[in-house]
C-alpha cells in the first residue's frame, strides 16, 4: 500500500488535494484543517492511508504519522468511518483528542458533526488507555519520564501510566504506577 507520498500540490478543493509526483495526480482526501496551512505549487509530504473499496482506491492524507495512527485508531473503533475520524481530527489536534479520550469528555467528542454522543461514547470505551501519549501531554510526560530516570524504559513507563488522568500530579502518578 502507499504509505507516503511527497510531492507538488497541483489542486485544492477541500476536503480533496491533487498531489503531483513525476505527472502523476493523487487525488487525497485530508483533514479540513490542513487547508489552511497549504497552498498550490507548495511542496508537500503525507502520510496516507490506502483504502480499497470496491472498484476505487481511495487514499486519505496526514501531516504527521501522529495523526495518521490516530486515524487508523479511531477508524477502528465500529461505527466510526473514515469521513467521521477526518472530521474529528480536522477539529481537533490529536493531542487534544487523545486528552478528551483521557478524560472521558463524551461531550467534545460528541461536538463534532457525524459524531454523535453513542459513537463519542464508543471511542472513548474503546480507545481510552490504548493511545499513545502526546509528547506535551504535561503531568504524565513528567511521569514517564521520571519513571525512565528510576530505570524503567519508556515502554514500560507508559504502560504503567495507561489508564492514569493527565489531571493528577506528577507525584500521584509515579506512585499509582509504581504499584502495577
Amino acid at each position: 500500500m502507499i504509505g507516503r507520498l511527497r510531492g507538488t500540490i497541483s489542486d485544492i478543493q477541500p476536503p480533496f488535494l491533487i498531489l503531483d509526483i513525476s505527472g502523476i495526480g493523487f487525488s487525497i482526501e485530508a483533514p479540513i484543517s490542513l487547508f489552511g496551512k497549504i497552498k498550490n505549487n507548495q511542496e508537500l509530504t503525507l502520510y496516507t492511508k490506502t483504502r480499497i473499496k470496491e472498484d476505487e482506491l481511495l487514499l486519505y492524507g496526514f501531516s504527521t504519522i501522529e495523526d495518521l495512527k490516530l486515524f487508523n485508531n479511531l477508524t477502528s473503533v465500529t461505527g466510526v468511518g473514515p469521513k467521521s475520524a477526518l472530521n474529528i481530527l480536522g477539529r481537533f489536534s490529536a493531542r487534544e483528542i487523545e486528552q478528551a479520550i483521557d478524560a472521558e469528555d463524551v461531550e467534545l467528542l460528541a461536538s463534532v458533526p457525524k459524531v454523535g454522543k453513542k459513537i463519542a461514547s464508543k471511542i472513548v470505551l474503546d480507545l481510552k488507555g490504548k493511545l499513545t501519549f502526546a509528547e506535551s501531554s504535561g503531568n504524565l510526560q513528567q511521569a514517564v519520564n521520571a519513571l525512565c530516570s528510576l530505570g524503567l524504559s519508556r515502554n514500560e513507563a507508559q504502560e504503567k501510566l495507561k489508564g492514569l488522568s493527565n489531571k493528577l500530579p506528577v507525584e500521584e502518578l509515579i506512585k499509582e504506577a509504581l504499584k502495577k
